[in-house]
């Protein structure tokens, strides 16, 4: 079945879903009975799986296997039944350039078309608000410093998180997207995860999947449900993608209904009783609560051969050299545990090593440079931990360009910080 086979069934199956998704609204309905597709979902998870004959159960199949697991629905439940009673709820997306819409758009990506169905499913009006803090080239160590400003500020009930082709495996990306998962409960804000996958078959939702188990949080896999369709030729990656990671508009809306299902399905399935934080970790989710600042929330001890602004996109309040400015450091004082440097990391252009030297009581801390220019990365922001102690330490910390590259170019966007307040 091709890409157009699975979304001409798409409304079919909407229908029939969307009738008992709105007696999942009646309470009593929803404690008396575990939905019948959950229950089906367990059941084929558990037993020899059948090879799907029609186009309609190749359709289903495609469905349960990008359900991974529904968690604990209490906290959705909530979110849903608050909406049909007329009241404000938001629901923000967290992300890179999947997220964000690129090759689709912002009316027609996953995010949008999903909010969408929400709104339309369980809103009374304007009711149900969207935020899509997508930012494409950021990984989840930047995703858990944009967090602050980008998500929580909007004051969502819901977020979907999605960094599963943006992150590697190692410690660092682990430890941001544990605290990515950490800052959004402790603050009684739903959370699904959302889990992506490359052309060349990369996706990081091993780990991801680890910590959505221990935490009992929603998870919808894109990443299962293609691969399962590859590897029975039921489509090709051609089908879903005009390059090798982000969805076409197709995929999009192929993505979208995967959520939507969700949607459809959730209040039909009974939760554990409310939601418990877990008492332990997964990994080190040291950046919990961390927060980031620009130059409209920390002023430098001396801008040095540096002036104010930065031109990227989102990250606008930042602090520039320019080629023939110079070399005068730019000196920030911070009291914080660890502190990060965000910076823009280039594709090409006149860019040279940034030279960052700490310094604690006067004694040096660290020094070392740091290479901006990266033909093969991202071309957008990216994060740097520069300094790290188990209690608030007071930092200095001075930004130069390295030794032969005096004449080249900068940018500093902000800084990520922890601390104990």
């Amino acid at each position: 079945m091709k890409m157009k086979k699975l979304l001409a069934l798409a409304a079919a199956c909407a229908v029939a879903v969307s009738s008992f998704a709105a007696c999942g609204g009646n309470s009593d309905d929803s404690e008396s009975k575990t939905d019948s597709t959950a229950e089906s979902v367990a059941e084929e998870s558990s037993a020899v799986e059948k090879i799907p004959e029609t186009d309609e159960e190749w359709h289903q199949a495609m469905l349960n296997k990008a359900m991974v697991s529904y968690g604990n629905t209490y906290m959705m439940q909530d979110v849903i039944k608050r909406a049909q009673a007329g009241e404000e709820v938001t629901i923000a997306y967290l992300g890179g350039s999947i997220t964000e819409g690129i090759s689709a758009g912002p009316e027609d990506c996953y995010a949008k078309l999903t909010y969408n169905h929400f709104a339309e499913t369980f809103g009374t009006g304007d009711n149900v608000k969207y935020h899509n803090a997508g930012l494409s080239g950021t990984p989840s160590k930047l995703g858990i410093l944009r967090l602050d400003r980008d998500v929580l500020a909007e004051d969502p009930d819901v977020v979907f998180i999605e960094f599963a082709v943006n992150d590697g495996s190692e410690p660092d990306y682990q430890n941001a997207y544990e605290s990515i998962v950490q800052t959004l409960l402790q603050r009684n804000i739903a959370v699904v995860l959302l889990f992506s996958v490359t052309a060349e078959d990369y996706s990081a939702q091993d780990y991801m999947k680890e910590i959505g188990y221990a935490y009992n949080l929603p998870m919808i896999s894109y990443c299962d449900a293609l691969r399962y369709l590859f590897e029975n030729d039921r489509m090709t990656w051609q089908d879903f993608s005009d390059d090798q990671s982000h969805p076409n508009v197709e995929g999009h809306k192929l993505v979208a209904e995967m959520v939507n299902y969700y949607f459809d399905t959730v209040m039909d399935v009974e939760p554990t009783g409310e939601y418990i934080m877990p008492m332990d970790y997964v990994y080190s989710p040291r950046e919990i609560n961390a927060h980031m600042v620009e130059n409209d929330g920390i002023t430098p001890v001396s801008l040095g051969s540096w002036t104010e602004g930065s031109e990227i996109a989102s990250f606008t309040k930042g602090w520039s050299h320019k080629s023939d400015a110079g070399n005068e450091p730019i000196v920030f004082e911070m009291d914080a545990k660890f502190v990060y440097m965000i910076y823009h990391e280039a594709k090409q252009g006149n860019f040279g090593k940034l030279h960052v030297k700490i310094t604690v009581d006067g004694e040096v801390y660290d020094e070392c440079d740091y290479e901006v220019l990266s033909p093969n990365g991202w071309g957008n922001a990216q994060v740097q931990n520069i300094a790290m102690e188990p209690t608030n330490t007071k930092y200095r910390v001075e930004i130069s360009m390295a030794e032969g590259d005096e004449e080249t170019f900068a940018e500093i966007l902000g800084f990520g910080y922890t601390a104990d307040e």
